[in-house]
């Protein structure tokens, strides 16, 4: 096996032994599964303009330096075809849909193989040993790695279980691969980037609409627009149930008009309503008005009630048979009218006035003598719940009673919908985030789902970061006025007045041991946030965006961490009255943060790495592992200050 990245590295010598160039790219064509090695692009040891052979002038890449079969002089000219690509330009960097992982991936290195005389394309390298390996730096880790407990692990997707999201084409222009092609020339060069997604000649549109899904949820929503908008009707409707708030709303105002509309169509009236909710009401009425009234009446009737109640989780499409009713006659109507529902559990039995009187499951329809009358043969204590009840409340009577299917009713016991299990999972998992979240002291989903800087969310971190500093500001005045005598005898540390009985530097270090519980109680509320969203990653995307998900928390992280460090500072001049040592607890509560924060998100990742999970990823043990390193680091950093202040 071949990688890109050493092949890139290489000497390309002709025939007579001269030196022609180096490697600089290498040119594929696309037909077959795993694509052939048409062409080398070589920069010339002397000149500008990048040189192209063809593969039936090259004698091996399995050998280095790459030699040639023919003198420079005597080099074929090349003609590219409009389905080839170059592999370091195309490809490497770029964004990858991994069809068995269901995820989107960074191409790191790619991996070739020579057959005898042809060289293919054959995977991908998406781990972190292809890009050690692009720095030049992977054998010496590699070795480092030996002796450590992380070892380097290898993985790489064979290019047929991949999808490219975005490729570059050469137009028919100049039917040449030129220097631009290396470049990025629109026009001239005949280079035109598109995205390249024909669902009908890949693996995608095969995987359940839920992986679908995963897959969307890692793009843009340009991308994800042009994927979803290229998949059939029922499963881009059935993908569109499966995303993520916001996700949803957002890529309906990507998508045409009347494809939207279509797609809300062939969604459950519940989940329709879910969606238009979170969307602007004019553009909501206007995908409405696309619909034939008949679809759109019980969307809006669902729209009227309060999002996070029965009503507001409720289907209308629910079974419901007059109590005068056979079991045979029950049997055809169901025949009739379940096609289309969401879930058929349950028959529910009304009086000619649509009250609710009784249930009657599936498995006693099919067992009871077919002339049974349904007023016989129901359960008349029906466990029900009104429109208004909370969704919280709905979950827990689901949960208590094993239910599959819970009826509403109004205020005068009228069946009006019906709650499905798979709705309950979709409550309880909300109700779990806010849970973490309010323990945490960060709200954890809206961090994962949040890709740029939100000031809503910076503000609320620096809420708790401050409360934390004004709780140990409190602390430190106690500590300066009831253990300083005991801890310098016959002197005064220092008053709340500003008063020095002793020599800075004692008075400073006094100070800082002060300053300890503020310390901690800040670095444990910044970690403690971390360690929420971490958390809440793992559980939900089994930790495969950490690097992005580090950068995320980084940039909603920042400005807390700074007000925080500011406020530290201020209050640290209040009580000593010492300029150097406010700057120099500034600074140091600044890195302290921002080493607390990257303890909360990395440490539980690594340990899930590395297989250790369950009570190892929890608060009682990273919580004393932070503390530690932030009162390391903290003594160090306002130490070696104060020492050169």
């Amino acid at each position: 096996m071949i990688f890109l990245s050493t092949l890139l590295r290489q000497s390309v010598y002709d025939q007579a032994g001269h030196r022609i160039g180096g490697v600089r790219d290498v040119c594929v064509a696309l037909q077959e599964t795993f694509p052939v090695v048409t062409a080398l692009v070589v920069h010339p040891s002397l000149g500008n303009r990048d040189l192209v052979i063809p593969w039936t002038c090259v004698q091996s890449i399995e050998e280095f330096p790459v030699r040639l079969t023919v003198t420079q002089a005597n080099l074929p000219s090349y003609t590219s075809q409009p389905d080839e690509l170059l592999l370091r330009r195309d490809i490497l960097d770029k964004q990858i849909v991994d069809t068995q992982g269901f995820r989107v991936v960074k191409v790191n290195d790619l991996k070739l193989a020579q057959i005898k005389k042809t060289a293919r394309l054959v995977g991908v390298d998406i781990s972190l040993s292809g890009l050690l390996r692009r720095l030049g730096i992977h054998a010496p880790i590699e070795m480092l790695s030996r002796a450590l407990p992380v070892k380097l692990e290898e993985r790489t997707i064979t290019w047929n279980y991949v999808e490219p999201i975005q490729m570059v084409r050469a137009g028919a222009t100049t039917g040449q691969l030129s220097p631009a092609l290396a470049g990025a020339g629109i026009g001239a060069s005949g280079v035109v980037p598109q995205v390249q997604l024909n669902v009908s000649h890949t693996k995608i549109a095969d995987l359940h609409p839920a992986d679908i899904a995963d897959i969307l949820e890692q793009l843009d929503v340009e991308e994800a627009g042009a994927m979803l908008d290229r998949l059939d009707m029922e499963t881009a409707a059935d993908t569109l149930n499966e995303l993520e708030y916001p996700l949803q709303s957002e890529l309906l105002s990507e998508l045409d008009p009347e494809r939207a509309s279509d797609l809300l169509e062939h969604l459950p009236p519940d989940d329709a309503a879910d969606i238009l909710a979170d969307i602007p009401r004019e553009e909501a009425e206007r995908l409405l008005n696309l619909m034939p009234a008949e679809e759109s009446r019980p969307i809006r009737e669902l729209l009227r009630y309060e999002a996070e109640t029965a009503g507001g989780i409720m289907t209308t499409e629910v079974l419901s048979l007059s109590q005068d009713k056979t079991v045979e006659e029950a049997l055809t109507f169901l025949r009739q009218h379940s096609s289309h529902l969401e879930m058929v559990y349950y028959l529910y039995i009304v009086d000619d006035e649509h009250h609710l009187k009784g249930v009657v499951s599936i498995r006693q329809l099919v067992t009871a003598d077919p002339k049974t009358l349904m007023h016989v043969l129901m359960d008349t204590d029906v466990i029900s719940v009104r429109i208004d009840t909370d969704q919280e409340e709905v979950a827990r009577m689901i949960a208590k009673y094993d239910l599959l299917g819970l009826p509403v009713v109004d205020a005068e016991q009228h069946l009006v919908g019906l709650i499905t299990v798979d709705d309950v999972i979709d409550v309880i998992r909300e109700e779990q985030a806010e849970d973490i979240s309010e323990i945490a002291g960060a709200d954890v989903e809206e961090a994962g789902e949040e890709q740029g800087f939100s000031w809503r969310i910076a503000v609320s971190r620096f809420t708790w970061l401050g409360v934390n500093v004004l709780a140990g500001f409190i602390l430190a005045m106690i500590l300066s006025n009831l253990f300083t005598r005991t801890l310098l005898p016959g002197a005064a540390l220092v008053s709340l007045v500003g008063s020095v009985a002793i020599g800075p530097m004692q008075v400073m270090l006094g100070a800082l041991f002060c300053l300890v519980p503020m310390l901690l109680l800040t670095s444990g509320s910044m970690a403690s946030q971390t360690l929420g969203v971490a958390g809440w990653q793992l559980r939900s995307t089994s930790g495969y965006d950490l690097w992005s998900g580090i950068w995320r928390e980084l940039q909603q992280g920042t400005l807390g961490g700074i007000l925080a460090s500011v406020l530290a500072g201020l209050l640290s001049w209040l009580l000593f009255r010492q300029s150097l040592l406010a700057l120099a607890v500034g600074i140091g509560f600044g890195v302290t943060l921002l080493l607390a924060a990257f303890c909360g998100l990395v440490l539980p990742n690594l340990l899930q790495r590395v297989r250790l999970r369950g009570s190892f990823i929890s608060a009682p043990l990273l919580d004393p592992v932070i503390a530690v390193i932030s009162l390391s680091i903290f003594l160090l950093v306002t130490t070696l200050l104060l020492a050169h202040l």
